[in-house]
């Protein structure tokens, strides 16, 4: 996601504990997200076979249970406005409404409330003790509340916290959430929760903000993350990210986030009463690294949900074309959490509505394109395609697949194959078995595509993980963002209808 795009490296192993990232010397895994495919030809799909969840998801029964109940999560980012069209996610109006049970408002952040606007480091550094004062603020105020131009959707001015409570009156069912952090903007979490005062005068924020605008059903907690990964805190990557330190230790960290987590339920129950107030958190996909260093049995008894991002997974730091979302790891990351205990009805999987970009380091594409060596340096120019673009693409393969949408569920079609028929180069539609993930390359030399590989979720993914969430039971799915699926929601409306026949 674009400001949490760049996730750590995901191992396929699930060994690792929360011992390794406490030590001196952590422990690293050896394996990476690419790895774990090799399978080429278009086949049908199935589930490559992991680590079961227990209890609740060791259930073997048709995925195709009864509808309700089930969370369909959109983040919606606040920098849209403005940048997109008012009906393509510039505004809120543009939400599949109808079909969500929850939009995170992305992003709101930590940041200092005594007149300080040093970083987290650069406070450290200094030696001196921690801030004590903090608050809940917008990262783009502009859009959340002050731009007064009207609506393209309707006669109210078009920031966001007008539009919203236009939209809480008229779909009251509906959650809307304050999503605090993301991965530019989590640089003051760890220095925050570090003492009593810190965390109080944060939960004092959140509770003004939240009688202020009622219809905010709560609070969405996205530290990216509590207690880093085995490597340590992460350091900024430019100058529009905060990083993310960690004030004291790992341990802390932990013990601090859970702290934070009960303090703010604790708070939460007094001023509005027991359960009238969400509390969610984000959790990374990756089991064999940034998890492990995370203690979420902890932190799971204070939260309603926990959203798993079950996307970012494969990157340009594995060297190899992967699957940046694919079923296996799905099914991995929920196991992970389930069979530390915690249960399947709080975990959300993630849904991404975006793509990821691979350049093939060959000078011819090879045969097979899954787990082959890439170009590192190499960095697609263009916008992030979306949904509406890898639709185009599907359509405009010259060789791949088809599925189609029968009844309520999408199945796979028949492979097609039109390189005999004039058409032998273009974009190639591809889907890993092992993995349960699609993927496009493009082998035409005269494309500005060409020798580039993208991962992404398409219907038929989408399928595989709207199945699991009923066959284990779990919460329901996380998307990131509204605005890049179509303007008609195919994904999102897909969601609402096979989860909760709306």
């Amino acid at each position: 996601m674009k400001k949490r795009l760049l996730s750590v490296l995901l191992c396929a192993v699930m060994t690792a504990s929360l011992i390794a990232c406490s030590a001196s010397t952590p422990q690293t895994t050896t394996e990476k997200a690419g790895e774990e495919t090799a399978t080429e030809e278009v086949t049908e799909p199935e589930t490559a076979p992991t680590e079961a969840p227990e209890a609740e998801a060791t259930e073997e029964a048709d995925p195709r249970f009864e509808k309700g109940g089930k969370q369909i999560i959109t983040y919606y980012p606040n920098w849209n406005l403005g940048s997109k069209d008012a009906k393509a996610g510039g505004e809120v109006g543009s939400i599949a409404w109808d079909s969500v049970t929850m939009v995170n408002h992305a992003f709101f952040e930590v940041f200092p409330d005594d007149g300080t606007t040093d970083s987290t480091f650069d406070w450290r550094a200094s030696g001196k003790e921690p801030r004590t004062k903090f608050a809940c603020v917008s990262t783009y105020p502009e859009a959340d509340f002050e731009d007064q131009e009207k609506s393209e959707l309707n006669d109210s001015p078009r920031n966001h916290f007008t539009q919203y409570g236009i939209y809480a009156e008229k779909y009251p069912d509906v959650k809307i959430m304050i999503s605090v952090g993301g991965w530019s903007d989590s640089g003051f979490f760890s220095e925050m929760c570090y003492t009593p005062e810190g965390r109080t005068s944060f939960i004092d924020s959140c509770v003004e903000l939240m009688k202020e605008y009622p219809w905010i059903a709560g609070i969405d907690i996205d530290w990216e993350y509590p207690a880093g990964d085995p490597d340590g805190e992460r350091w900024p990557e430019d100058d529009s990210d905060e990083g993310c330190p960690i004030w004291g230790t790992p341990k802390e960290d932990n013990e601090n986030y859970a702290a934070l987590l009960k303090e703010m339920r604790e708070r939460f129950t007094a001023e509005f009463g027991e359960g009238e107030k969400l509390i969610t958190s984000c959790a990374s996909g990756s089991t064999g690294w940034t998890l492990p260093c995370q203690d979420w049995p902890a932190f799971e008894p204070y939260l309603d949900f926990i959203n798993i991002m079950t996307y970012d997974l494969a990157g340009n730091w594995d060297g190899v074309t992967g699957h940046a979302s694919s079923t296996s790891l799905t099914k991995s990351g929920i196991a992970y959490f389930v069979n530390r205990g915690m249960p399947a009805s709080k975990i959300n999987i993630g849904s991404p509505m975006y793509t990821t970009w691979f350049k093939i380091k060959a000078d011819e594409i090879p045969s097979s394109v899954v787990n082959v060596e890439i170009d590192t340096t190499a960095h697609y120019n263009g916008d992030s395609a979306t949904v509406d673009d890898t639709q185009a693409w599907e359509k405009e393969a010259v060789k791949g697949y088809t599925y189609n949408l029968e009844g309520d569920a999408y199945v796979f079609g028949e492979k097609f194959d039109n390189s005999d028929n004039g058409a032998k180069t273009g974009w190639n539609f591809g889907y890993d078995k092992v993995a349960g993930a699609t993927y496009l390359y493009n082998n035409d030399p005269e494309s500005e595509y060409y020798g580039w590989y993208v991962s992404y979720e398409n219907p038929l993914t989408l399928q595989l993980k709207l199945d699991m969430i009923q066959r284990y039971k779990c919460a329901g799915i996380i998307v990131w963002e509204s605005s890049q699926d179509t303007e008609d929601h195919l994904m999102i409306s897909h969601m609402g209808e096979f989860l909760n026949g709306k």
